[in-house]
């Protein structure tokens, strides 16, 4: 790094921590022997992102920009409407990614649950859970509050009645047989944004309770 990059910064120690602890979440880098290691999926990375996301001198000169926002010697629109226009930029420039490089991620092989009930796309396993791999917004994952094993997940793609305990209710928590009888769309709004989605349409049936 140049003498004016580190007279500009490289962010705080608490942005610093955070961006480590997403790294570390994601699979990119690893603890080891109080050092922090890059994966192999965090090397892959490295070498497919374009220069001027991965260059210390992007961080120093947005962290400069901030420290000039707030002494109000620059706007934060100017400062915004920068970032939006290298972001559409790096998009036009990189809009595509080579065979070669898409082959250096997820060679493993995927478990495949089930076909997607609404669209029929395969259903796999994820970092954070099944998702239909055509992004089609089904919710396979969870049903009624309730995050589902995967042999939950693989008996309700089949179609089957499948049994799933502590489900919340406002009396409190009680089991239940789930029986998927299609699928039907939701949608709530959290932050002033709406978010939609498709998740099961459930028919309820409770054990029978022994005498």
């Amino acid at each position: 790094m140049g003498d004016d990059v580190e007279r500009k910064g490289l962010g705080t120690p608490a942005t610093r921590a955070d961006i480590i602890e997403k790294l570390v979440k994601d699979g990119f880098v690893k603890r080891e022997k109080k050092q922090m290691i890059p994966t192999e999926d965090g090397v892959k990375l490295i070498t497919v992102l374009p220069d001027v996301v991965k260059s210390p001198k992007l961080t120093a000169d947005w962290e400069n920009a901030l420290t000039l926002v707030a002494k109000g010697e620059y706007s934060m629109q100017e400062f915004m409407g920068g970032i939006e226009d290298m972001v559409r930029d790096l998009i036009h420039t990189y809009h595509s990614v080579s065979d070669e490089q898409k082959s250096m991620f997820g060679s493993g092989s995927v478990e495949v649950y089930g076909k997607c009930p609404k669209c029929g796309g395969d259903v796999v396993k994820g970092k954070f859970g099944a998702y239909c791999k055509n992004k089609c917004g089904m919710n396979v994952s969870r049903v009624m509050g309730t995050a589902l094993s995967d042999s939950q997940i693989k008996s309700l793609l089949e179609g089957k009645k499948t049994l799933v305990k502590g489900l919340k209710g406002k009396k409190g928590s009680y089991d239940a047989y789930l029986i998927p009888e299609g699928v039907e769309d939701y949608s709530y709004t959290k932050d002033g944004k709406e978010i939609k989605g498709s998740q099961y349409k459930i028919k309820l049936e409770f054990p029978k309770r022994k005498k």
